[in-house]
């Protein structure tokens, strides 16, 4: 009888667990099934109900893969932003020139022309090609910019001959305008960086700087060796930039509404922005409406790896 009793005892012990743990087994499942329809649906509550102590490892889990996946996707959501940004910015850039090259070719088909007027609309196509080519040019450059497949070759290069090369290239805008141009820089002076992309950059500034300086004013460059960067100072006389749009000049395609009607792209300065941070260094300017601007390239002293 006693063993009967035990038996009949055992049985009910292990029935009773089995019920116990299964029903245990099932909250379980219920809730890490929970918690991974809210991963699926982008909700980030986990607190379950059902989840003891005995499951918070997986809790954690469950927790770290949310935080991953919530992660990826607004990462996800900012790169298709950023897309779409760039597409339409793409767009608009190319809108005007190819709509007037289209306009002035249909207007050249048309009879009755005088070879003046011919003339004076292939003039008008030919410097909208130009303008277009340029903006394909600055399109690829940024586009390989952001996309790191440009790899700048740093190296210990004296920088007169970088500086001499970049103020070249805008002598002959500069001397339309009639605008004096001084540069200070020891022609000692050698730095780590890459020649050619650095010439870009400070071409970039200067050119700016021909731009949107009236008639007879002066641009001055100089060149200061400071404590751990060297400072590559562009000075002029122009047209100046309003407080609130300081930081705004660096970004892609912005321009001033008061100088829509002078050439550019706005693609200048942010190129030279994203030259200057691949070699470690920057860029900075303090203007006064009006009076002019002056933009900072700050280059390390020392090759930073």
């Amino acid at each position: 009888m006693k063993i009967l009793l035990f038996v009949t005892l055992q049985v009910f012990v292990f029935f009773g667990s089995y019920i116990y743990f299964r029903h245990k087994y099932i909250l379980l499942i219920q809730s890490v099934c929970n918690i991974l329809d809210n991963v699926i649906y982008g909700q980030n509550d986990i607190n379950d109900m059902y989840m003891e102590t005995l499951s918070s490892k997986i809790r954690s889990k469950l927790n770290t893969i949310i935080e991953m996946t919530n992660m990826s996707r607004e990462q996800a959501i900012i790169q298709k932003q950023e897309i779409q940004q760039i597409i339409s910015d793409i767009s608009h850039q190319l809108k005007t020139p190819v709509s007037n090259i289209l306009m002035y070719s249909s207007t050249l088909e048309e009879n009755g022309l005088s070879d003046n007027e011919k003339h004076q609309f292939f003039l008008v196509l030919k410097e909208q090609t130009q303008k277009l080519e340029f903006l394909i040019q600055s399109l690829i450059k940024m586009s390989r910019l952001e996309s790191h497949m440009l790899i700048m070759k740093r190296e210990l290069s004296p920088v007169f001959p970088v500086i001499s090369k970049a103020v070249s290239s805008i002598l002959p805008s500069a001397d339309k305008k009639n605008l004096e141009i001084e540069v200070r820089c020891p022609e000692e002076l050698s730095l780590f960086f890459d020649p050619k992309w650095t010439e870009e950059a400070i071409f970039n500034v200067l050119d700016n700087a021909v731009k949107y300086t009236p008639a007879n004013g002066r641009i001055v460059l100089t060149v200061e060796t400071m404590q751990f960067y060297t400072r590559i100072k562009i000075s002029d006389t122009g047209t100046g930039i309003q407080p609130e749009h300081q930081c705004d000049i660096f970004k892609r395609f912005y321009r001033e509404s008061k100088v829509h009607k002078k050439p550019g792209t706005g693609t200048g300065l942010y190129i030279t922005r994203e030259i200057l941070e691949r070699q470690d260094g920057y860029i900075t300017v303090n203007s006064v409406p009006d009076k002019g601007s002056s933009f900072s390239i700050f280059l390390p002293n020392r090759n930073i790896k």
